[in-house]
């Protein structure tokens, strides 16, 4: 009786398993990119800018080329909106912006003997009660 009722669970399970449906969503995809422009090209109603990221938190793209009206130079930071091959929003954040690729100066403290105390260590020491 116990065998009976273990395999019609283990079918119940196998058939509902198998009548159920996934479901897929599509994952929404970003167009937002924060990055310096590192080339430009005119045509005849705006320009054709080449963009690499400098931060692609969030989704950001890495890298992107689209098309604006919107003048502005090879290396100013801008945040833009790519809808096709151009840009919807096209925001410059800072003008001549450089990114820089050194790591911050490290302020290093040179010890030396010089610098250094010394303290004598006690060689007697009485201790009363």
């Amino acid at each position: 009786m116990l065998l009976r009722s273990l395999f019609l669970l283990i079918f119940v399970f196998l058939v509902v398993g198998c009548t159920t449906t996934k479901s897929y969503t599509n994952i929404a995809t970003n167009n937002y990119i924060k990055g310096i422009v590192t080339s430009i090209s005119k045509v005849n109603s705006g320009y054709v800018y080449t963009i690499e990221s400098t931060d692609t938190s969030n989704g950001k793209l890495t890298s992107a080329q689209g098309f604006s009206s919107k003048p502005c130079n090879v290396g100013d930071l801008v945040y833009a909106r790519l809808n096709g091959a151009k840009f919807d929003y096209f925001a410059i954040l800072v003008t001549g912006f450089e990114r820089v690729q050194e790591p911050a100066i490290i302020k290093k403290h040179h010890r030396t003997k010089q610098n250094l105390t010394t303290d004598n260590i006690p060689i007697v020491e009485n201790i009363e009660f």
